[in-house]
């Protein structure tokens, strides 16, 4: 049976009119009136799709997404929309998927309001009015980006702060939210670590005293007075890092000044910012309470925004990215010295003294022999693995049943609370919810969604692990054979081979191999230098 998606779409100007052509619940009224009328497309199965305070001047949406999707996967027959502005305001973008991709796709496109059906304009382009409709959307959404933009310059220029991001050691006042005020706490640590660097301290060695003594890291203080939980923030390490500390150093705002302009939206709608060169930013002086004296700050830029970068050869070797601390998980940096001899080392392992990270240098050329000697045990064993990839084979197609029944489950439960929204977003156009209501209601949804999607795509990622070791070619064994005999590590071996290195802190090696872990018969011992 052929589907048609109904397409709705609000922007963040319509977010605060709760009656009004354009919201939700009328979008979906007016779609569902005009499909019930029409002989053939009541026939259609009907789905839907919405965007709930998006701009249509980029095709990054969600909902939007979700519904090309299905497109691509030829789920999908035909789309209408309100009007032509709820699909895109994007004059180019919206030509493009009218006259080119949906043509080409086969796909029927219906916008209601601007009456236009691209069944009666097979073979030959709009009318003159339809172009003209959408050349004037994506007229006024850069009309409204540049009022936007300049409100928000003139608000700065008055002083009061919307610059996005509040500075480590600042919150906003519940009073006025264009106001900062200081967090005590957090204001003690910032005049702390430039104590420490007044004192002479390097970045390292601010880093290694904070981590020492338990300083909190600002991710952590954020978390703390917002209640968060990002995945960051639940990482068993949090270490304060020397770029953490050079941002903090090198802030104009903890002498009071609130800075702006720095970056530069690459186009209308684009979520991507160029930086602008410092001299071309703009600073409001004495904007807000400061936490260093200016004297003390003038004293450290000398350290630190003098420094001349050094350009570094790029350094190439086999193992190259495939070596990661066993103890922090961080990736192993590497160093030349004398005699051209390369050596890794863990860039934590300096930064607190209760690290577990590896405490020596560890040499290239050592490591490699032993991975090449390991690799070299893995090939007697490849013959024989046949036999029990096919045991795990079965074992993997079973388990993946299960799991394929655990993603149906989660994605009814995605569909479920996705209508809930929908129901709450219809009841506050409607009235039946308050605006602090509805976004009380919105936020606990939006909460549980990202929960479900975390746990939905864990799952997803995971039942394609396992599909891939399915339908992996035969490198497991007879693939691999043809590295045997060879003397020297390569690259292309490396590749072959080996997935990543885990390095301990007693200079234990644990190599995880490219073939299934239940394989390796030498994990359980991992070497040591």
């Amino acid at each position: 049976m052929s589907r048609i998606a109904a397409y709705y779409r609000i922007s963040m100007e319509d977010d605060n009119v709760k009656v009004e052509s354009n919201s939700i619940t009328n979008q979906r009224l007016l779609i569902k009136k005009y499909v019930l009328q029409d002989k053939e497309l009541s026939q259609f199965e009907y789905c839907e799709f919405y965007d709930d305070g998006y701009s249509g001047m980029t095709m990054n949406r969600p909902g939007v997404q979700d519904m090309l999707k299905q497109i691509r996967n030829n789920e999908i027959q035909a789309i209408i929309v309100k009007d032509i502005s709820r699909f895109s305001r994007d004059y180019i973008e919206l030509g493009t998927y009218m006259e080119q991709i949906f043509p080409f796709m086969g796909i029927r496109f219906i916008a209601i309001m601007d009456r236009y059906d691209s069944r009666d304009y097979v073979g030959r382009t709009a009318d003159m009015d339809i172009a003209f409709k959408s050349l004037l959307a994506d007229f006024y959404c850069k009309d409204v980006s540049a009022k936007v933009k300049s409100s928000l310059n003139a608000k700065r220029k008055q002083g009061k702060y919307s610059t996005g991001l509040v500075p480590f050691g600042y919150a906003k006042d519940e009073g006025d939210p264009y106001k900062l005020v200081v967090v005590s706490e957090e204001a003690e640590v910032i005049r702390y670590i430039f104590q420490l660097s007044v004192e002479g301290n390097n970045l390292t060695q601010i880093c290694r005293k904070l981590n020492d003594e338990g300083v909190l890291t600002p991710l952590e203080y954020k978390n703390i007075r917002k209640k968060q939980k990002r995945k960051e923030a639940r990482r068993a390490i949090k270490l304060w890092q020397a770029g953490t500390v050079r941002t903090i150093l090198t802030n104009e705002s903890y002498i009071g000044n609130m800075i702006y302009g720095k970056t530069e939206q690459t186009g209308i709608g684009s979520g991507k910012k160029i930086v602008k060169p410092k001299d071309e930013w703009k600073v409001f002086e004495n904007h807000h309470e400061p936490i260093v004296e200016k004297e003390v700050f003038d004293a450290v830029q000398a350290k630190y925004c003098q420094k001349k970068v050094r350009a570094r050869k790029r350094l190439e070797y086999p193992l190259k990215g495939k070596l990661m601390c066993g103890y922090c998980k961080r990736t192993l940096k590497v160093i030349k010295l004398a005699g051209e001899k390369l050596f890794f080392y863990c860039p934590n392992e300096k930064l607190s003294s209760n690290a577990g990270c590896m405490s020596r240098l560890m040499s290239n050329e050592k490591l490699e022999r032993i991975v090449l000697s390991e690799i070299e045990r893995q090939l007697v064993f490849l013959p024989d693995r046949n036999t029990i990839l096919q045991e795990l084979r079965l074992m993997r197609e079973e388990r993946i049943k299960e799991q394929e029944k655990d993603l149906v489950n989660m994605d009814k439960r995605l569909q479920e609370l996705k209508e809930q929204k929908l129901v709450y977003l219809e009841d506050y156009h409607t009235g039946i919810l308050n605006r602090e209501r509805f976004q009380q209601k919105r936020n606990e949804i939006a909460q549980k969604l990202k929960n479900v999607k975390i746990e939905y795509e864990a799952k997803k990622k995971e039942i394609e692990q396992h599909i891939n070791s399915l339908n992996k070619p035969p490198k497991d064994s007879e693939g691999l054979l043809c590295y045997s005999g060879i003397e020297c590590l390569t690259r292309e071996m490396i590749e072959a081979f080996v997935n990543h290195i885990e390095i301990e802190g007693n200079l234990g090696i644990d190599i995880h191999w490219t073939f299934n872990n239940q394989l390796d018969y030498n994990s359980e011992n991992a070497t040591t230098m």
